[in-house]
């Protein structure tokens, strides 16, 4: 065997490979060999048949199975031999096989990529220091409040206002006919949730118990529902009870519900300080430890392998599609599509595998290593965050198989650190009304970047001025080719091999 070993794009190994003929026929006679025993061939009883006259009657399906075997095999015994570790199946393509003939074949497959970080030291970032106030402890004891409360019977008015609960039936009707998802009884409408289409809570307001009354209303023009977008419809609205809300008071007994283990008021205040700011320098962390990494990327750049960035497209279309199923809302019924939603991602994913390469090669440089200690200290601290023992929290990461998670965020802990330290940062502080309007800004700076290149490339997509020749469309044509991202496949000799065979008669 002949086998060529080739660098190729996007943390690839190409193999160029030469198989002697003797080494087919070997393996055809072997899949014969097994076939004949259980052989069935008319005029001959099962087993029976002469070997040559089952080779021809199988010839086909021998060849098949005979020419997988080989090049599977043969690229197993290339990559080992070539110290090659394959992080992902190879991609056969360009098989050629002709009687007593050598057989050629090429098989690209993803390896892991030579990092060579010449420099990752002496960029400059800032970070955010968020300070957490009285006012945002007293903000999420409002939150606390408002997630603890109840609603009552109304007992000091008869009408619906703004806030309370209204339990009604109700029935929707188009052209005088009920339709479909517009039926409903004892429901429970929060007044000013903005639930319904517009009106409907409005029409509900002042109403009391035991009244029926007709709204007359029109269905959003953009509604996802044709048949009722822009419809005039009338809901036959009856209201059976009327609750308020009940808040409870903030004080120790509130406390202790919220928290059985808070000794009173002020232990929770203190937790949720330490909360809140652990929230909040986690989220300055990450985005500062961003900025140092997009430095280092764009200063040392490298492709990374498909196969990474496939899966780490994968998770992020997934956690994306999942927050609509979360809110209630089925993408694919609103026109998202799983491969639509991760070809959104793509780049973004490649950005964070290059990041996390770039985490662990700088660990691997400067010696940087998760000891037993660091994950005692990650284990105690997060305990103490949920009020768990460190025991109970470290078998319930078990449990989930969180651990390797852990490690890898104490890692970029301790990566952040040694790099915060070898780079130049400029500090400012915010309050975290302030971050939080910050955060906003760059979302939406972020959201119109991307929109900005969604638009660049639907404009690329447009057809070009007529005026050409048939020569320069080949260019075209071939152009695009070479640019063309290709994306590994399964290995799957059969599919791709270009038979140039004689066939047995």
């Amino acid at each position: 065997m002949k086998v060529q070993v080739n660098d190729a794009e996007h943390s690839q190994k190409e193999l160029v490979v030469e198989l002697p003929y003797e080494v087919f026929k070997e393996a055809a006679d072997k899949e014969l060999d097994a076939l004949l025993p259980k052989a069935k061939i008319h005029g001959f009883r099962p087993g029976k048949a002469p070997r040559e006259v089952a080779r021809k009657q199988f010839s086909h399906q021998i060849k098949s199975q005979a020419i997988e075997k080989v090049i599977n095999e043969a690229v197993q015994d290339a990559m080992t031999s070539n110290d090659i570790i394959p992080i992902s199946q190879a991609h056969i393509s360009d098989v050629v096989f002709e009687e007593d003939k050598p057989i050629t074949f090429k098989a690209r497959v993803d390896v892991f990529p030579t990092l060579n970080l010449s420099k990752y030291k002496d960029f400059s970032f800032k970070k955010i220091d968020v300070e957490i106030t009285d006012k945002d402890i007293d903000d999420a004891l409002v939150s606390l409040q408002e997630r603890d409360m109840t609603y009552e019977p109304v007992e000091n008015r008869d009408s619906v206002i703004e806030g309370d609960v209204a339990v009604i039936d109700f029935e929707g009707k188009k052209d005088g006919v009920a339709f479909e998802g517009g039926t409903a009884k004892g429901f429970s409408l929060n007044i000013g949730s903005g639930q319904f289409i517009p009106g409907f809570e409005d029409g509900v307001i002042g109403m009391k118990k035991g009244e029926t009354k007709d709204l007359n209303l029109t269905f959003p023009k953009e509604y996802n529902n044709a048949e009722l977008a822009g419809k005039d419809v009338v809901f036959t609205v009856t209201v059976h009870e009327i609750k308020e809300k009940v808040k409870p008071e903030i004080n120790d007994d509130f406390a202790r519900d919220i928290d059985p283990n808070s000794k009173g008021l002020d232990d929770l205040k203190a937790k949720l300080k330490r909360g809140l700011q652990q929230e909040a320098d986690r989220a300055t962390q990450i985005e500062a430890f961003g900025q140092i990494l997009e430095q280092i990327v764009a200063e040392n750049p490298f492709d990374v392998p498909y196969s990474f960035v496939k899966e780490q497209t994968d998770r992020l279309a997934y956690n994306a599609m999942n927050q609509f199923y979360q809110m209630g809302i089925n993408p694919e019924q609103v026109g998202i599509s799983f491969e639509m939603m991760a070809q959104r991602y793509v780049e973004q994913a490649r950005e964070q595998v290059k990041q996390a390469l770039v985490i662990n090669e700088v660990a691997k440089l400067e010696n940087i290593v998760v000891e037993n200690e660091d994950i005692d200290a990650y284990l105690s601290f997060h305990a103490e965050l949920q009020d768990k023992t460190v025991a109970d929290l470290k078998k319930e990461l078990e449990a989930q198989m969180q651990i390797d998670a852990v490690k890898n965020e104490v890692l970029g802990d301790k990566v952040y650190k040694f790099l915060a330290g070898v780079n130049k940062c400029e500090n400012s502080k915010m309050s975290k009304q302030e971050y939080e309007a910050h955060k906003l800004a760059e979302q939406a700076k972020n959201q119109a970047k991307a929109q900005e290149g969604e638009e660049e490339k639907e404009e690329k997509k447009k057809p070009a001025a007529k005026k050409t020749t048939a020569k320069a469309t080949t260019k075209t044509a071939k152009a695009t080719a070479t640019e063309t991202e290709e994306k590994p496949k399964k290995t799957t000799a059969k599919k791709t091999t270009k038979k140039k065979e004689s066939e047995e008669k």
